[in-house]
């Protein structure tokens, strides 16, 4: 799916993210914990377009004291706005 977001500051608030990894010069994967419901995203850009290559619900297991990725989210505004949301957390 491709996101309608600024790419420059979507891009600038990965950098800084301590929970994002950059994969490639274009692709990041990034754990959003910030959010009532923390999720996980695999971004990438390409031709002036930011496209969602996958997204999962991060839930929390306490008896293994971690974390792990529950239903993938297929909702292109349910992504947007936990990408937003991070994004306005950040600030």
């Amino acid at each position: 799916m491709i996101m309608n977001i600024s790419l420059d500051a979507l891009k600038a608030f990965l950098d800084a993210c301590e929970d994002a990894e950059m994969l490639s010069e274009c692709e990041y994967v990034a754990d959003l914990f910030n959010l009532d419901t923390p999720v996980t995203v695999n971004v990438k850009f390409e031709k002036g377009a930011c496209h969602v290559l996958a997204a999962a619900y991060l839930l929390y297991d306490e008896a293994q004291d971690g974390w792990y990725m529950g239903d993938r989210i297929e909702d292109e505004k349910v992504v947007l706005k936990a990408l937003e949301d991070a994004m306005r957390e950040d600030e």
